[in-house]
C-alpha cells in the first residue's frame, strides 16, 4: 500500500469560508479521537503515508442540507487529490481513498 488519503468535512475557523479546502497529514475523522488514533497507529506500523483533505464547514452544516459552497468544492478536492497522488506515488501503486462522514445533506 503506497498511501491512504482521507477526505472529510472539518469545522471552519473564524475568517475561513464555508467550502474552502485544506490539506494536511494524518487521519481526517471527527469524534473523540479513538478512530483517528487507531487509523494512525496502523499506518505508522506499516509505514503508509496518511494524507488528509478537508472541506471547511460551519457547525450548522453538519446537520443541515448541503450548502452550495460545499458542493462546489468538489472540483477543488478532486484536483488536490490528483496532485497528492501524482506528486507522492508512482504508476501502479495501490492507494486507499477514504470518504469520511455522513450523507445527511446529500439528498436534500
Amino acid at each position: 500500500m503506497a498511501m491512504v488519503i482521507m477526505i472529510d468535512a472539518g469545522l471552519k475557523l473564524e475568517g475561513e469560508k464555508v467550502g474552502e479546502v485544506a490539506e494536511g497529514i494524518g487521519a481526517a475523522i471527527g469524534g473523540p479521537g479513538v478512530d483517528a488514533f487507531k487509523i494512525e497507529e496502523v499506518v505508522v506500523k506499516y509505514k503508509i503515508p496518511l494524507n488528509a483533505i478537508i472541506v471547511r464547514e460551519d457547525i450548522g452544516d453538519a446537520v443541515s442540507p448541503m450548502r452550495k459552497e460545499i458542493a462546489d468544492s468538489v472540483d477543488n478536492v478532486l484536483e488536490r487529490m490528483r496532485n497528492v497522488v501524482n506528486e507522492r506515488t508512482k504508476e501502479g501503486d495501490k492507494i486507499i481513498i477514504v470518504g469520511v462522514g455522513n450523507t445527511i445533506g446529500v439528498g436534500q
